[in-house]
């Protein structure tokens, strides 16, 4: 074969790849990513914003929460009787994670998701946008979100939850036992800490508004040693520090794809520390022993 002869082959196999490529169909496009707000609080200024003075949880909110979530975050020192203004201080860092496989599917999610960007508040807004990408296009998925489930000394145990969906008002959510009000409000259920809920009604324990369902996960105190290695590294047990570390709630939250695309809904968490108390709680909360001397414990 001379030098021409090859040179002739050479091009008609590239031509013929060429039209091979031209009549492939284009390859299909990654999902885009659906994003989620998040306004994680302290509880002290959740109530800072209830109506009336010293208001108990269950009263309304002031009408300038909303504005205060929007634009209200300041660097400076903020009182309970300025409303309208969170303190930056009180911003509550949570774990973020995406629940998949088995777990997912036991808490009645479908398909599958990888956790994305995860912006935290910036400039004046409270509210922490969490990417949520799927790695399959079905129009019925449902993402199972899990916020909280560390170990810390502070901001534990969750205490409020409000729904914001588009132009209507915040909508709080009663936190409650299921054994004490089978059917209303979210549910609070116990469970170990660190391992996954097993339990076989655990999807249909979400209770919520607007296509948005929750479950609260909440475990048994336990006794952390010091410098016991916790998911926040050695635990320290000095009061300079805060007092003992505790297990955390973990906050399941489960939402359609086509509701999380429509941006419309967003969630407010409120979270408060775990103690130890010799009166007994309200019926939302769990009693459990303690490893201290026998007393008894509050989540």
């Amino acid at each position: 074969m001379t030098p021409n002869m090859t040179r002739g082959w050479t091009c008609l196999a590239l031509l013929g790849g060429l039209v091979v490529l031209a009549g492939a169909p284009p390859p299909a496009a990654a999902p885009s990513p659906a994003t989620l707000r998040l306004a994680l609080l302290s509880q002290w200024t959740v109530d800072q914003h209830r109506a009336g003075w010293g208001a108990a949880a269950g009263q309304p909110m002031r009408p300038d929460f909303s504005a205060a979530l929007r634009d209200g975050v300041s660097d400076r020192a903020v009182f309970r009787w300025q409303h309208g203004a969170i303190q930056r201080g009180s911003l509550v860092l949570k774990p973020i994670r995406v629940v998949s496989g088995a777990e997912a599917a036991a808490l009645g999610g479908r398909g599958t998701f990888e956790l994305g960007a995860v912006r935290l508040p910036r400039g004046r807004a409270a509210w922490t946008e969490v990417d949520v990408t799927p790695g399959s296009a079905g129009l019925d998925d449902v993402p199972v979100l899990e916020v909280g489930g560390e170990i810390n000394t502070i901001r534990q145990v969750l205490a409020s939850l409000f729904v914001v969906g588009g132009a209507s008002p915040l909508e709080e959510l009663r936190l409650v036992r299921p054994a004490f009000r089978p059917g209303t409000g979210v549910s609070v259920v116990q469970a170990r800490y660190g391992l996954p809920v097993t339990r076989p009604d655990a999807a249909g324990l979400f209770r919520g508004i607007d296509g948005a369902a929750f479950l609260v996960v909440r475990s048994e105190v336990q006794t952390i040693t010091e410098n016991m290695q916790t998911t926040n590294g050695p635990a320290d047990l000095s009061p300079v520090e805060g007092g003992a570390w505790r297990e955390g709630d973990r906050v399941f939250l489960r939402l359609p794809l086509s509701t999380l695309r429509s941006g419309a809904l967003s969630v407010v968490l409120g979270w408060k520390d775990r103690i130890f108390q010799d009166t007994s709680p309200g019926d939302n909360l769990i009693l459990s022993r303690s490893g201290l001397s026998g007393s008894r414990s509050t989540p």
